[in-house]
């Protein structure tokens, strides 16, 4: 009975150590699951952040600086360059293109608003590598744009009224005068106020005058409107239309005094050739 009871005591703790051990080896299971959690909670990486949330430092960031600047650059300093653009390669004309603006530039493509909602694509072939190369590529397309429309790179926008050349204004002067007094014969007859003050001392002079007057006028019409004309394709080379106050100035001073009115034009078109030369530089 002893042997019985003592063999049945030593299988208890034998049944009482082996729950002990699977009681600590299910925990040690537990631990290491949860420590397991805990490494992947931790180690797992925070979402993408938007491209609005990017920080400044970033490539995207950068890129976005750079076409807001390079989109400023060219519709405060190079209007000019996207009329051309427009009417070059989207077939836009004088006046659409006057109120273009550049609202978006791309490595593929730029676009350009005409007004009234119309927009226009000027793709980039090949397309860029990055926007460091639109100022080259912007460059090239104007001069394709130039040669398309056969301008000039020059674009006149001022006046160089005749005041500035003595002599010019004495031209001026003296073809206005003949416009307003050679057609009405009374001016160089007796009893008007020229010829009392002035031209009575020359009587034969005055007579003569008050003969061909009409005549001398119907020969200088033609000729000053046609270099009037001449001077308006000249302006339109420039980018200078009669949607702008100085080609009326340029065509109606050229219609009076003619030729020295190209004159100043060539200079003022040598001295922005030499500034933009000199810019280059």
């Amino acid at each position: 009975m002893r042997l019985w009871t003592c063999c049945l005591g030593r299988r208890l703790k034998l049944i009482k150590d082996v729950l002990i051990l699977l009681a600590r080896v299910e925990k040690g299971i537990d631990d290491r699951g949860a420590s397991s959690h805990r490494g992947t909670h931790y180690t797992t990486k925070p979402p993408v952040k938007g491209r609005d949330q990017l920080p400044m430092g970033s490539p995207d960031a950068q890129d976005e600086a750079t076409r807001q600047r390079i989109i400023k650059h060219m519709n405060t300093d190079h209007h000019d360059s996207i009329c051309r653009y427009v009417e070059a390669f989207a077939s836009k004309s004088v006046f659409q293109s006057r109120k273009a603006q550049m609202i978006d530039i791309d490595l593929n493509q730029m676009v350009i608003s005409s007004g009234n909602g119309q927009r226009s694509v000027i793709a980039f072939d090949p397309p860029m590598q990055n926007l460091r190369e639109a100022r080259e590529r912007v460059v090239q397309l104007d001069k394709d744009a130039q040669q398309v429309l056969g301008r000039s790179d020059i674009s006149v926008t001022t006046f160089v009224p005749t005041y500035r050349h003595p002599t010019h204004l004495a031209l001026f002067t003296t073809v206005l005068l003949c416009f307003l007094l050679l057609p009405r014969q009374a001016n160089w007859q007796p009893g008007s106020l020229l010829y009392d003050s002035v031209l009575y001392l020359v009587p034969g002079f005055a007579n003569f005058v008050a003969k061909v007057g009409w005549t001398v006028v119907v020969l200088m019409v033609p000729i000053h409107a046609t270099e009037s004309i001449i001077m308006a394709r000249k302006l339109a080379r420039h980018g200078c239309t009669f949607l702008d106050a100085v080609w009326w100035k340029w065509v109606g001073t050229c219609f009076i005094e003619g030729f020295t009115s190209f004159r100043r034009l060539n200079a003022l078109i040598e001295q922005k050739k030499k500034e933009k030369a000199a810019k280059k530089h």
